[in-house]
């Protein structure tokens, strides 16, 4: 190699360490991901030289000198950090994404803690998730978002979706979490919280979660964050329509098939009781028009000759709409932020008359008053009106003649040549008023104080007021009047409920020996629940014109009604908590709480329950730290004991209401003993966790064991009469309940102009009574016409579930060669002849009694879940979320009302496929216009599958182009259409495996927008 070359080779690799030794300028913008805004404040430096930095400025813009081969890292509170290799580029653009899991600041019980220190079994669900759903509640926007949480929909208007956390936990007392918004318990009415105002949710699942809250929490608790404002100014829309119809329809029979079935049931009871009469003969005397004997009146025979079929159903449904809109105002400096909103909902039912419409109103300041203090307030106020109606409407619609005509004039429904007085004319029963309307208002009130850099205490005072009040009129001209002579009646009931919280913490935090970090909190927490109703009824109006709004026209002056009660109860707790964290790697959390109760008995009014957890953080060990594969992988442990105290008031006294007859006073008993010994029901909780994430964060799994023992369990004990009561409650008895829940995200495509994640989980559970009290097996739960008839739920059975299902076990349609086997049983009173249905006899003792009951399942899932995509290319995104449930059993009286009909009732079209003698291969029993027979309800043939794979949500959106949108000074602008309840795949017979028979489920599309300025 000749000299030029060694000296051209040395001159190039001088230029090129020259090259990377040098730095270069550069610059970028960065913006929030979703919404297109420009981010104000974010922290931009070299991640090798953390010296060199600086932050974006009003438009997100930022410059900053670094070396050719730096790599530049973007954080900022709220949004996950991103990280950027500079690779000589001079421009470099950042799109941050916001993440509920790093909201770092949450507020629990008067404390403010990192999210990271909520150790044990903890869901978030992000606000970005919620949207993802046009929904109007908290607890419908979860349905399926978050394992172990079991979401049941209630479609009426006003009505709010049930939510249960790990299953039951308590066999009569507590099955629903609390919810606390910025710190605020609220353990009813939490359709009043607009959607759009929350930043983000967790879901506190176990005992060292939940131990912060104590009794109130052990059914889990549901922490909501709302929204605070950021640097800089924002203002936001989000408005959306949907327009309902019905899901589903259970199919009915038709005039004509409803005249045939009425004609089979009656020649089958006929024959019954004239065997070897002249079947023909006697079905042609019952159809004869005009005959004594006939079966139907001249209005049905009318329907059929004239071909048709009427559906009442379409008299008192509509088209249903729901609207939603929401704005809000939000920004802040360096020494405070604030938040405002306000928004409207108006839901119009498909029953005619049913309305809920909703104002909220929403403020969050914080101000840094001092460089030491900080104050602020979360205020919010809400005003809901429902228009209710009976739920009589849609059963006595749905369940009609198909053969008489809808009409407004008839006061009762009819069925042949009966006016049944019992089924009221629906058209008629919609002119009932019945107006609720709810304000409330909800105040957190804090100051933050620190006066030392590792100190941190906090003093809060919280309100809760709720003001509810229901005015009903009942006219004079429809049934529900006249058949008790009430002349009219109007109702006026008011009711107020006023929850107040006192909070004082202290927070020390300290670092030390770089590895050691040592967070410890005391805290006092006092409350005090105050609720309060009365109510007036008055009867006899001259006129419906003034509806409820003039009791004073009421002629009926001794029969005015009026009631009234006042009740209180307190709950004071010391919380005593320290977080303790090695080095990143190892993690421990302590937490003692002493509570004490005004539900509980004096001698046993404050109990202590402890809490462990822990956390070993796999990932961060030398042996994994290097090895390329686990972004994270954690192993949780905790244990802790919950108590529960969700009694009536004063189920420790015996409580008597004075009675005045003339001059004489008198006491009468409640009907419950008082019970002195009242104690804690305790909920022994262990919770086993894992964490993984792996891939750069593109795969996260997590999985959970939850095993939980409940001892002492309140329950409600029957007495005899002979004691002067009919109740008590008493610690009986304990259950078990075990689970496991798994959750998984991935993002299997991550590209600027393309990505796509989904993400699932499932939840097993089952509970279990291990012990009731005494040697007692079973307490059995009686009811029925003679009150003394075993049900079919309300049993408990040691080693079956609490919500078990208890009934005889179908064996078969009876047929001609089975009546000899037949005939030699005891089938205490029943009837079984061809076409009947025959049940199993256990014992095989050929006498059909209790003892041949059995457990054939029970209400609650076997495993439940959802799961989700998320599709985006460039402006367009399309996402789809999914429900389902497994192996839980659902009992649907419309359905086996339906299928015992006699042509008297509404129909089932399975009836169709009744037994008859020529078609003996089915399992439907024949027709039969009489009682005495085994019937639907009584077998485990009508205790229906209730599972469901449901496609919940499906939207497509687009995002217009920023290019478009500026020129208008709007950041961000998408529009949506979604689809909600689109399909619902499941073998339930009812109208819903979740909402259930009592009102109409939906499917409803949405259209929507949401624009940010």
């Amino acid at each position: 190699m000749t000299k030029f070359s060694f000296l051209l080779i040395g001159t190039l690799m001088l230029v090129c360490n020259v090259a990377l030794a040098q730095n270069i300028t550069v610059t970028g913008r960065i913006t929030d991901k979703t919404t297109n805004d420009p981010l104000i404040g974010v922290t931009v430096f070299d991640e090798q030289d953390v010296t060199k930095g600086t932050v974006t400025d009003a438009n997100g813009n930022y410059s900053i000198s670094v070396k050719a081969d730096a790599t530049l890292k973007f954080t900022y509170v709220g949004y996950t950090a991103a990280e950027a290799p500079v690779r000589d580029r001079t421009r470099i653009d950042i799109q941050m994404e916001e993440s509920a899991l790093e909201i770092d600041e949450v507020v629990v019980v008067g404390i403010s803690m990192r999210r990271a220190d909520l150790t044990g079994a903890v869901g978030s669900v992000s606000s970005a998730q919620l949207q993802e759903k046009p929904a109007a509640t908290i607890n419908t926007a979860l349905q399926g978002r978050a394992s172990g949480v079991y979401v049941s929909n209630d479609p009426a208007p006003g009505s709010d979706a049930s939510i249960r956390i790990r299953g039951n936990n308590s066999i009569s007392y507590g099955t629903d979490p609390i919810y606390v918004v910025d710190g605020i318990v609220m353990s009813s009415g939490f359709s009043s919280i607009n959607v759009n105002d929350v930043a983000a949710i967790d879901i506190l699942k176990d005992a060292s979660a939940t131990a912060l809250y104590g009794s109130r929490g052990a059914n889990g608790v549901v922490v909501i964050t709302t929204r605070k404002g950021k640097k800089g100014g924002k203002v936001s829309y989000d408005g959306w329509f949907g327009w309902e119809s019905f899901s589903y329809k259970i199919p009915r029979m038709n005039a004509k098939e409803t005249y045939d079935l009425r004609v089979d049931a009656f020649a089958n009871l006929y024959m019954d009781q004239n065997p070897g009469a002249d079947r023909q003969q006697y079905i042609t005397d019952i159809t004869a028009r005009g005959n004594a004997a006939a079966i139907f009146e001249e209005y049905e025979f009318d329907a059929v000759a004239q071909g048709k079929s009427y559906d009442w159903l379409e008299k008192v449904t509509r088209g249903g709409l729901q609207q939603n809109h929401s704005v809000s105002f939000s920004g802040g400096s360096d020494h405070g932020n604030y938040f405002v909103s306000f928004g409207y909902y108006e839901h119009e039912g498909m029953i005619q008359n049913s309305d809920n419409t909703r104002y909220t109103g929403r403020i969050n300041l914080e101000q840094q008053i001092k460089p030491w203090m900080k104050v602020g307030t979360n205020s919010s106020f809400s005003r809901i009106k429902t228009a209710l109606v009976q739920s009589s409407v849609f059963g006595q619609s749905f369940g009609a003649n198909p053969m008489y005509e809808p009409n407004d004039e008839d006061v009762y429904m009819m069925w042949g040549s009966s006016s049944q007085s019992s089924s009221h004319n629906p058209v008629k029963t919609l002119t009932i008023d019945d107006n609720r309307y709810q304000n409330r208002i909800n105040s957190t009130n804090y100051i933050n104080i620190t006066p030392v850099q590792e100190l941190n205490i906090r003093a809060a005072y919280s309100l809760d007021y709720r003001a509810q009040t229901q005015y009903t009129y009942i006219p004079q001209g429809i049934g529900q009047s006249l058949q008790n002579s009430l002349d009219g009646r109007a109702t006026h009931q008011k009711n107020e409920w006023l929850n107040w919280q006192w909070d004082i913490s202290a927070t020390y935090t300290s670092t030390f020996a770089q590895k050691h970090r040592l967070s410890a909190y005391v805290a006092f927490n006092a409350s005090e629940d105050n609720s309060e109703w009365d109510s007036v009824q008055a009867d006899g109006f001259p006129s419906d014109e003034f509806s409820y709004y003039y009791l004073n026209a009421a002629t009926k002056k001794t029969d005015f009604a009026v009631g009234s009660d006042f009740q209180t109860s307190t709950i004071a707790a010391f919380l005593q908590r320290i977080n303790y964290s090695y080095a990143g790697k190892y993690d421990a959390t302590i937490t003692l709480r002493q509570e004490g109760s005004s539900r509980i008995a004096e001698k046993y009014r404050w109990g202590l329950f402890p809490a462990l957890a822990l956390r070993w953080a796999i990932s961060e060990e030398s042996f994994l730290k290097n090895s390329g594969i686990f972004d994270q992988l954690n192993l949780r442990a905790g244990y802790g004991i919950v108590g529960n105290q969700n009694i009536p008031m004063y189920a420790y006294m015996s409580l008597y209401r004075p009675s005045v007859s003339g001059t004489t006073v008198s006491y009468n008993s409640d009907g419950r003993l008082g019970n002195p010994d009242i104690q804690w029901e305790q909920q022994k909780q262990l919770n086993i966790g894992l964490d993984v994430t792996v891939w750069n964060n593109r795969l996260s799994l997590s999985a959970d064991y939850f095993n939980i023992n409940n001892d002492d369990l309140l329950m409600q004990r029957t007495l005899s009469t002979l004691t002067g009561f009919n109740n008590t409650i008493a610690n009986v008895g304990a259950m078990t309940n075990k689970g496991f829940e798994f959750t998984a995200t991935a993002r299997i495509i991550d590209r600027s102009d393309f990505s796509w994640n989904v993400n699932g989980n499932i939840s097993f559970t089952k509970n279990k009574i291990t012990r009731l009290f005494g040697d007692v097996q079973a307490l059995y739960s009686y009811g029925g016409y003679t009150n003394s008839e075993i049900q079919r739920t309300g049993n408990l059975f040691v080693g079956e579930s609490i919500n078990s299902i208890y009934v005889w076990k179908y064996d078969k349609i009876a047929q001609q060669t089975d009546m000899d086997k037949i005939s030699g049983m005891n089938l205490a009173g029943r009837i079984v002849r061809p076409g009947d249905i025959m049940v199993v006899d256990t014992d095989e003792n050929d006498v059909i009694n209790d003892e041949d009951r059995y457990v054939t399942g029970n209400t609650d899932p076997k495993f439940y879940g959802g799961f989700s995509t998320d599709i985006k290319y460039r402006g367009i995104g399309l996402n789809a979320i999914f429900t389902y449930s497994q192996g839980l059993k659902r009992i649907s009286g419309s359905y086996e009302g339906m299928m015992s009909s006699a042509g008297l009732s509404v129909g089932h079209t399975d009836m169709l496929n009744r037994w008859t003698p020529q078609n003996t291969g089915t399992d439907i029993p024949r027709a039969y216009a009489a009682s005495g027979r085994f019937g639907f309800g009584e077998v485990d043939w009508g205790v229906q599958d209730a599972s469901f794979l449901r496609l919940s949500v499906l939207t497509l959106s687009y995002d217009l182009p920023v290019q478009w949108i500026s020129k208008i000074k709007i950041s961000n602008a998408q529009i949506y259409l979604t689809g909600n309840n689109v399909f619902c795949a499941t073998r339930y017979k009812g109208f819903d495996p979740e909402g259930g028979d009592d009102y109409p489920t939906s499917r409803m599309f949405v259209t929507g927008i949401r624009l940010d300025f």
